[in-house]
C-alpha cells in the first residue's frame, strides 16, 4: 500500500486528522498519560514541572504526606523538618555528652 512521505508537514496533517476523532475528555486523558509516563522516566523533568505548580493547586492529602517523608528543607514546615530538628537536637546532645 502506498503512503506519503514521512516528513514534518505530512506527519502534522496525519496527527490533526487522528486528533479530530477524539473528544476533549479523551484528549485530556491521553495527555495526562503521556505526562505521567514521561515523568516516570525523567525525575529532573518531574521536579522542574513541580516547581512551576507547587503553590498553584490544592494537592491531595496523599501527595502532601509523600512530601513530608522526603522534605529536607528546614524552612518549609512540612513535618519532616520537625523530625530533622529533633534529630539535630539529639545529635547535638550526644556530641556534647548529654543524653
Amino acid at each position: 500500500m502506498a503512503y506519503p512521505e514521512n516528513n514534518k508537514k505530512n506527519r502534522r496533517e496525519l496527527a490533526e486528522k487522528i486528533v479530530s476523532l477524539y473528544g476533549v475528555d479523551d484528549l485530556r486523558e491521553y495527555v495526562i498519560n503521556v505526562f505521567t509516563e514521561d515523568y516516570s522516566h525523567d525525575d529532573d523533568d518531574f521536579r522542574y514541572a513541580w516547581m512551576d505548580f507547587e503553590d498553584s493547586f490544592e494537592w491531595s492529602e496523599e501527595l502532601r504526606e509523600s512530601m513530608k517523608k522526603e522534605c529536607l528543607n528546614p524552612g518549609c514546615h512540612c513535618g519532616a523538618c520537625e523530625k530533622q530538628d529533633i534529630e539535630d537536637w539529639q545529635i547535638e546532645d550526644a556530641l556534647n555528652g548529654r543524653r
